[in-house]
């Protein structure tokens, strides 16, 4: 039976679409641009001696080996998008043709446009995650969510208060491995959109999450478990966490992101460029080369502040919107 998505979001603040991606055409080109990215770091931080060896390396053995080299800010090198502090002229970045591509992929369009309409542009909140297995993390990134466990938030948490307030934001989440509760699949809040923008601060490990958090455990969550190939629309007052990776293998995923022209990203000056619309003139970015340009115009905005985007934390300047005084 056809589900209607327009609806299922509706109701639930997310949506489950099953077999949408094709593995060998949409996602594992990705895959092979994050081993030559792998490859690219190899040749520079590991010793001359041990090259060869460490480049015959299957992809899962050669990041863990990479990891243990304790390269600064090793995540960077595959997000999707430019650093939110102290950036540089050389601030480096995931951004390649597949990328690009992925953006722009019209099965994903078509999906997210039966909730936004036929006028949408791409969002530049969006990130790329490579978790380990939850041993193989030291502390200090066991609360990273590029890395460990991501805690509870809203999307919506993360955006300044032009895109909290004014944007109708969906969030693709797109798994690259098979995605379940023991390797860290994302839990969700059931309902939680319906409650609003809900407070957001630092957390004990400088991690951007929920006021009042303590609360969720009075409330029924759903894990979104998920199969390659599928991917995962989320409302962006939806409250979600990943759970730790308990297995031996890695858990990959993507998020991008989309909202309805016209309005604000919440991550300006972060490039946002329209991927639908009735009118095709509107679409003027249709090549790679267009799209890294509007990035590296953007980085250049931003060098002499040294940052690339700010939010409001706390979101509210009071308590009454924390969780623990909502529900």
């Amino acid at each position: 039976m056809k589900q209607n998505i327009k609806n299922v979001f509706k109701k639930q603040g997310f949506v489950r679409i099953k077999g949408v991606l094709d593995y060998k055409l949409d996602l594992e080109p990705i895959l092979n641009d994050m081993a030559f990215i792998m490859n690219r770091l190899v040749h520079r931080f590991v010793a001359k001696k041990d090259k060869k060896k460490v480049l015959g390396y299957e992809f899962k053995k050669k990041y863990s080996y990479l990891v243990k080299l304790n390269i600064p800010e090793l995540d960077q090198y595959f997000n999707i998008r430019l650093p939110q502090n102290n950036i540089t002229i050389d601030s480096d970045f995931f951004a390649s043709q597949s990328i690009f591509t992925l953006i722009k992929n019209k099965k994903i369009i078509d999906k997210v446009s039966k909730i936004l309409g036929t006028e949408i542009s791409s969002n530049p909140c969006q990130n790329s995650r490579i978790k380990q297995p939850e041993n193989s993390i030291s502390k200090k990134n066991l609360y990273d969510g590029l890395v460990g466990r991501t805690p509870w938030h809203q999307d919506a948490g993360v955006m300044n208060k032009k895109g909290q307030k004014g944007t109708d934001l969906v969030t693709c989440w797109i798994p690259f491995t098979k995605t379940r509760i023991e390797n860290g699949c994302m839990l969700a809040v059931k309902e939680s959109h319906r409650l609003g923008l809900i407070n957001h601060d630092l957390g004990s490990k400088g991690q951007v999450e929920i006021r009042g958090k303590n609360s969720i455990d009075r409330l029924k969550t759903l894990a979104l478990e998920a199969d390659i190939g599928d991917i995962i629309l989320l409302n962006k007052y939806l409250i979600h966490c990943s759970l730790p990776n308990k297995s031996k293998n890695f858990r990959i995923s993507m998020d991008l992101r989309f909202n309805k022209t016209g309005q604000p990203s919440g991550r300006e000056p972060l490039p946002s460029f329209i991927v639908m619309s009735r009118h095709k003139k509107n679409i003027k970015i249709n090549t790679y080369k267009q799209w890294i340009t509007l990035w590296e115009q953007a980085k250049n905005k931003c060098l002499q502040r040294k940052w690339t985007y700010k939010y409001p934390l706390p979101t509210f300047k009071n308590n009454k919107r924390d969780l623990s005084n909502i529900i």
